[in-house]
C-alpha cells in the first residue's frame, strides 16, 4: 500500500481525481444547512443536493457526478447524539464521499469502478473485502462475482432491512449493495464472517461498511407497491473518516489525521492526555462536536430554543459537559476552532472564511451553558438530597436533561460518586413522551419528492422569465390538491421563488377553464413550486393542460424590488461603517419592509446607525445604476463580488452591481437604478442571537407611511400638551418625574398601611409541635399583598410560621386568581425549615405551583376555589417538614 494515499488531503483529492477520470462533473458540497427542503434539518447525505434529479428534473442535465459532502446526523440508526465518542467510528458531523449516475450508467459500471478504486488504486487487500448486496438482486451478485473474483460465500445477499434503501417511507429507493473491510485477525475470518451477530452487517465492529452503492430504480408510494422510475440511477455514500482509518492503518477514526490535530489540542489546552479507552471520551466528544457546531453556524444555523438551532444547542452543550470533565470551567471549545481551520480550510474555505464568527458564537454559547451547569449540579445535589432511596427517579433524570443539558450519563457518573444509580427505564419513557410532542408538533414541510398525488402531464425543469418579463403564456407540467390550495409546476413561469430571502412571488394563473391566485411561489428540492386557490372555473385535467397565462402583482414586485436592492445598500454602508467583519447572516425581502442580519460582537450605536442611514440615502439620491452580470463563481470572487455564507451556488451566478458602492452574488430581483429606492428609513436595530444583530427597514411609501405615522403621533402629542414641537420631549420629561414622585408615595403609604394590617395577621395562634402557626385568608391588589407580606415578614411576634392566601382579580383579563405565601421566622429557617418546601405542598392542593427563598415563599393557582382546601391543610404540612 506504499503508493496509496495517505493523509485525509490526498484520500479525498484521490477520489475525486478518480470519479473525473471517469468523466464525473465534480460538483462542491452543498451547505449543511439545507435551503430548499423542508424535510431536512441538516443535510445528512451527498444525495440530498440531488434529489430532484431522481425525479427528472435536472436543470443542470447533470449525467455524472462526484462529491464530498458535509454531512451532519443526529438521530436515527447509530447516530444517537448521546452515543457519540462512546465507539471509534460513529460522528454528528462526517463527510460522505460519493458518485452518482443520473439516467447514465447503472450496476456494472458502478461496482467496477468501486472494486478498481479500492484494490488497484488504494489497494486494499481484497482477502479484507466483503460485499453484500439484496437478497433478490441477482444480476448485482453476478457482476460482484465477476468483477472482484471473491468468493462465494463473501458476496453475502441480505434482505430489505440491510440491502434495500429508502429515502423514507415513500419516494424513490433501491436495492443497494455494501462493501464491508475486516479489520481483525484474518486467522479466525472463517469462524465470523458469517455470524448474524459477530459478522458481517452485525454489530461487530471488525467488519465495518465502507461504501454503499445504492441503485435507485423504484418509488415507493404510500400503498407499499413499488412503481418503476423513469431513469435508473446510482446513488453512493462511503464513509470519508472510515475509510481514511483504513488507509492509515488506524483501529480509530479518532486517531487519523481528520481529527488527531484537534485532539491534540485538546490535550494540550487542558492539560489531560489522551487515551483512546473509555477515558479519552471526552477528548473524543468535543472533537467531534466541534466539527458539526463549526460547520452549522458557518452554514448559517445557530443555536436557540427551537428547530436546528435547539439541536446545536444540545450537541454544545453536550461538548461542554465534556469539556468540564476535562477539569475546564472557562470557554474552551471556542479555543478549538483555529485548529479545525488549519485541518479542513482548505477543502471548506467557509470554516476559514468565518472562523473568527464561528469561534465567537460558540464562546458565547459556552458562558451561557457553564452558568446553566452549575446551577444543573446545585439541582443536582437537591434532588439526591432529598431520595427515598437509592434511586434517582426517571423524571428528576428527564428533568436535568431537558432544563440543564444534563444527559443520563453525566447523572449516572454523578450519581455513582453517592453510590446511587439513575432510573433509565423511567428517563426512556420520559424522553418517548418528548418525542411524541416533537413528533405531533412538527410542522409537515412541502415536499416534491415522488409522483404520488401529482397529476403529472410532462417532466422537465422550470424556467424562470421573471428578470425580463412579469407576464407569460405558460403550461402546467404538474400539480395536485393540498388541503383546499394547489400545488403546480410550470414549464416556465414569471414568478419569484423565494430565494435569498426574497420571499415568493403573488399573482394569477387564468385560462379559459379556471383562475387561480398564487398566494406564494417557491422552491422545493430545486423544483419550482406555485401555491394557489382557485377563484373560478373547475380544476379538471382538461382545464389543467390548456395553455395559462402567469401575471405577477407588479406594485408588491416593484416594492420588493427597491427593498431588496436596498439591502444591498444597508450591507455596503454597514461594512463601511462598522468594519469589513461584516457580513450578511440572512434577510428577509418583502413588499412591505425589509430585514438585514449581520455578524456584529455588540450593538450598533445611535450615531453609527444615523450615519448608515444618512450614507444609503446618499447613494440612494446620487441614482447608481444598477447592473447584473452572469459570470463563473471563481471570476466572481475575483472581482471581489460578496458571496451569502450557506448558499448553494452553481458554477455561474449572477452578480448585481451598484457601481463601486457594493457588488454581491444575487439571484434577486432589483430596482433598475437606486434613485427608486427613494429613500430609506431604518426602524430598529437589535440582537437576534449572539453575534449576529438585525437591521428592519423600509423604502419608498413604506418610509413615507412611517413618517406620517410619526407626525401624526407628535401633533397629537402637541395638542394634548399644548405646546410646542421642540418642548414635547421636555414636557413629558416633568411629567414622568411627577409620576415617580407620585408612585413612590404610594408605596411608601401602602407599605406603612400593609405594615399595620401585618399585625392583625398574629392573633391566636395554633400550636404545632410548640411551633406557633398563623393562618389567613385576605383580599386585595397584588401590590398591596407584596407590601402585607413585607410587613408580615417584620412584625412576626415569635418564632412562628404564617401562611397567608389572598384571593383577587387578573390585572389584565380581570379573572379571579389566587396566591399562597408561607413566612417562616429567620431563626425556624436556621434549623431547616423551608417557606419553598411547605409553599410546594399547599400549591399542589390548590392546583397552582411556586416557590421560592426558606424565609418566604408563594404560589399561584388560577383555581382560587380550591384555596380553602389548601388552608385546611396548612397545619398538617406544616407539621411534617419539622
Amino acid at each position: 500500500m506504499s503508493n496509496t494515499p495517505k493523509t485525509s488531503a490526498e484520500i479525498r483529492a484521490s477520489f475525486i481525481k478518480f470519479f473525473e477520470s471517469k468523466e464525473h462533473l465534480f460538483v462542491r458540497s452543498s451547505p449543511v444547512v439545507p435551503q430548499d427542503d423542508p424535510t431536512l434539518m441538516f443535510i445528512n447525505a451527498g444525495m440530498n443536493q440531488f434529489k430532484a434529479c431522481f425525479l427528472g428534473d435536472n436543470p443542470n442535465n447533470y449525467k455524472r457526478v462526484a462529491n464530498s459532502q458535509k454531512c451532519i446526523r443526529v438521530s436515527g440508526k447509530h447516530n444517537d447524539l448521546d452515543e457519540v465518542g462512546r465507539d471509534t467510528y460513529h460522528h454528528t458531523f462526517f463527510e460522505m464521499l460519493g458518485n452518482w449516475s443520473f439516467g447514465d450508467y447503472y450496476k456494472k459500471e458502478a461496482i467496477a469502478w468501486a472494486w478498481e478504486l479500492l484494490t488497484e488504486v488504494w489497494k486494499l487487500p481484497k482477502e479484507r473485502l466483503f460485499v453484500t448486496v439484496y437478497q433478490d438482486d441477482d444480476e448485482a451478485w453476478q457482476i460482484w462475482k465477476k468483477v472482484s473474483g471473491l468468493p462465494d460465500a463473501r458476496i453475502m445477499r441480505f434482505g430489505e432491512k440491510s440491502n434495500f434503501w429508502e429515502m423514507g417511507d415513500t419516494g424513490p429507493c433501491g436495492p443497494c449493495s455494501e462493501i464491508h473491510y475486516d479489520k481483525g485477525d484474518l486467522a479466525t475470518q472463517e469462524e465470523t464472517f458469517a455470524d448474524p451477530v459477530k459478522g458481517v452487517n452485525g454489530t461487530n465492529a471488525r467488519y465495518i461498511e465502507i461504501w454503499n452503492n445504492v441503485f435507485m430504480q423504484f418509488e415507493r408510494i404510500k400503498s407499499g407497491e413499488l412503481l418503476p422510475l423513469k431513469n435508473k440511477n446510482v446513488d453512493t455514500g462511503m464513509g470519508f473518516e472510515r475509510v481514511c482509518a483504513i488507509l492509515q492503518g488506524k483501529d480509530s477514526n479518532y486517531d487519523t489525521d481528520v481529527f488527531s490535530p484537534i485532539i491534540g489540542k485538546i490535550a494540550e489546552f487542558s492539560g489531560v492526555p489522551y487515551n483512546a479507552d473509555q477515558s479519552g471520551m471526552p477528548h473524543r466528544v468535543v472533537a467531534d462536536h466541534l466539527r458539526a457546531l463549526s460547520f452549522a453556524i458557518a452554514d448559517g444555523a445557530l443555536p436557540s430554543n427551537d428547530g436546528r438551532g435547539y439541536v446545536l444547542r444540545r450537541i454544545l452543550r453536550r461538548a461542554s459537559r465534556y469539556a468540564r470533565l476535562l477539569n475546564q470551567k472557562e470557554p474552551f471549545i471556542c479555543r478549538l476552532v483555529p485548529t479545525l481551520v488549519q485541518t479542513m480550510g482548505e477543502a471548506f474555505p467557509e470554516i476559514r472564511d468565518r472562523a473568527d464568527f464561528v469561534a465567537e458564537v460558540i464562546r458565547s454559547e459556552e458562558e451561557r451553558f457553564i452558568r446553566t451547569l452549575d446551577a444543573g449540579l446545585e439541582r443536582f445535589e437537591k434532588i439526591t438530597s432529598e431520595l427515598n432511596s437509592k434511586t434517582i427517579p426517571g423524571t428528576q433524570v428527564f428533568l436535568l436533561y431537558d432544563t440543564y443539558g444534563f444527559p443520563p450519563d453525566l447523572t449516572r457518573i454523578l450519581a455513582e460518586e453517592k453510590n446511587l444509580q439513575i432510573d433509565e427505564a423511567g428517563f426512556e419513557t420520559e424522553m418517548e413522551k418528548q418525542k411524541e410532542r416533537a413528533r405531533a408538533s412538527q410542522k409537515q414541510g412541502l415536499s416534491a419528492i415522488g409522483s404520488e398525488g401529482w397529476t403529472v402531464f410532462a417532466e422537465g425543469s422550470t424556467e424562470f422569465l421573471g428578470y425580463d418579463a412579469s407576464t407569460a403564456q405558460v403550461k402546467i407540467l404538474r400539480y395536485k390538491e393540498d388541503k383546499g390550495s394547489y400545488s403546480i409546476v410550470l414549464d416556465r413561469t414569471p414568478f419569484y421563488a423565494e430565494m435569498g430571502g426574497q420571499v415568493g412571488e403573488k399573482g394569477t394563473l387564468e385560462n379559459s377553464g379556471a383562475t387561480f391566485k398564487v398566494f406564494d411561489t417557491l422552491k422545493v428540492n430545486d423544483i419550482w413550486i406555485h401555491r394557489a386557490k382557485l377563484l373560478s372555473g373547475e380544476v379538471s385535467e382538461k382545464n389543467m393542460s390548456l395553455e395559462f397565462t402567469a401575471s405577477v402583482n407588479l406594485e408588491e414586485r416593484a416594492a420588493t424590488r427597491k427593498n431588496h436592492s436596498a439591502t444591498h445598500l444597508l450591507q455596503a454602508a454597514l461594512r463601511k461603517v462598522v468594519g469589513e467583519h461584516v457580513t450578511q447572516q440572512g434577510s428577509r425581502v418583502a413588499p412591505d419592509n425589509l430585514r438585514f442580519d449581520f455578524t456584529a460582537f455588540s450593538a450598533l450605536t445611535p450615531e453609527q446607525i444615523k450615519t448608515i442611514e444618512n450614507l444609503v440615502n446618499e447613494k440612494i439620491q446620487m441614482c447608481l445604476p444598477i447592473s447584473t452580470e452572469k459570470m463563473s463563481v471563481e471570476k466572481a470572487k475575483e472581482s471581489g463580488a460578496m458571496a451569502l455564507f450557506g448558499e448553494k451556488y452553481g458554477a455561474e451566478v449572477r452578480v448585481v452591481s451598484m457601481e463601486n458602492f457594493s457588488k454581491e452574488f444575487c439571484g434577486g430581483l432589483h430596482a433598475k437604478n437606486t434613485g427608486e429606492i427613494g429613500v430609506l428609513r431604518i426602524l430598529s436595530e437589535s440582537s437576534v442571537s449572539a453575534g449576529v444583530r438585525r437591521i428592519e427597514a423600509v423604502t419608498a411609501f413604506g418610509a413615507l407611511s412611517s413618517f406620517r405615522e410619526d407626525a401624526a403621533i407628535v401633533s397629537s402629542l402637541k395638542e394634548q400638551f399644548k405646546t410646542k414641537t421642540e418642548d414635547i420631549l421636555e414636557r413629558i420629561s416633568m411629567l414622568s418625574e411627577q409620576l415617580k414622585a407620585s408612585e413612590r408615595l404610594a408605596t411608601d403609604l401602602r407599605a406603612k398601611i400593609a405594615e399595620g394590617q401585618s399585625a392583625d395577621l398574629f392573633k391566636e395562634p395554633k400550636q404545632v409541635k410548640n411551633i406557633p402557626v398563623w393562618v389567613s385568608k385576605v383580599n386585595m391588589e397584588s401590590s398591596e399583598f407584596s407590601a402585607l407580606l413585607e410587613g408580615a415578614q417584620k412584625t412576626m411576634p415569635s418564632q412562628g410560621v404564617a401562611v397567608i392566601a389572598n384571593v383577587s382579580r387578573d390585572t389584565i383579563n380581570r379573572v379571579p386568581t389566587g396566591t399562597i405565601a408561607v413566612v417562616v421566622h429567620a431563626e425556624l429557617v436556621k434549623k431547616k425549615i423551608s417557606a419553598g418546601d411547605i409553599v410546594k405542598k399547599l400549591a399542589e392542593l390548590a392546583g397552582g405551583k411556586g416557590g421560592g427563598r426558606p424565609a418566604l415563599a408563594q404560589a399561584g393557582t388560577k383555581n382560587p376555589e380550591k384555596i380553602d382546601e389548601a388552608l385546611k391543610a396548612a397545619e398538617r404540612i406544616i407539621g411534617e417538614h419539622i
